[in-house]
């Protein structure tokens, strides 16, 4: 005899809000998420033939600019980036609900150190040290605010040599 076991509608939708739930899904927290990854985009000047497996930035700062900043990341770390996104910090933006902003600063280290598999030691040095999105943010409570910056790196590997990507700092 063959048992089987019937799921209702209503069990289902149980257990899919609790997935959605205890991943953050259906969080009502308010907070920002700024991320940073590489791109299969060609940037100006790209001198290689392929494309980095990673590089590493130092982040020194970053800040939510206006009449009152608030600084989000005041403390350097080292981020190690690849071809999808990696956290450069997420934090709760309780102390932001209802304030106005004109934009995001992030300040990034000069030397950028990266490679693949083969050439794991290249580095280079960034002309751009500072990015800056300059856009109308409103914090509002139960939001999250995610901000991406992402790095053009196609074709910036090649002959034992990396060239810088170009850096685009976005809200998402």
């Amino acid at each position: 005899m063959q048992q089987t076991l019937t799921i209702t509608k209503l069990l289902r939708d149980i257990l899919f809000v609790s997935s959605l739930a205890g991943c953050g899904a259906l969080s009502d927290e308010t907070k920002f998420d700024i991320q940073m990854y590489g791109i299969a985009k060609t940037p100006a000047g790209a001198t290689g033939d392929h494309d980095p497996q990673f590089q590493t930035y130092q982040v020194q700062s970053i800040t939510l600019l206006g009449e009152e900043t608030s600084i989000l990341l005041d403390t350097a770390s080292q981020v190690k980036i690849v071809d999808r996104p990696q956290i450069l910090v997420t934090r709760t933006a309780d102390d932001n609900i209802g304030k106005a902003y004109t934009g995001l600063t992030i300040v990034l280290g000069p030397t950028v150190i990266g490679g693949d598999n083969d050439e794991s030691n290249l580095s280079f040095a960034l002309t751009q040290t500072t990015l800056t999105l300059t856009q109308p943010i409103t914090i509002k409570e139960g939001e999250t605010k995610t901000f991406v910056v992402k790095a053009s790196w196609e074709n910036t590997m090649g002959g034992g040599v990396m060239s810088e990507p170009e850096l685009v700092l976005t809200a998402q």
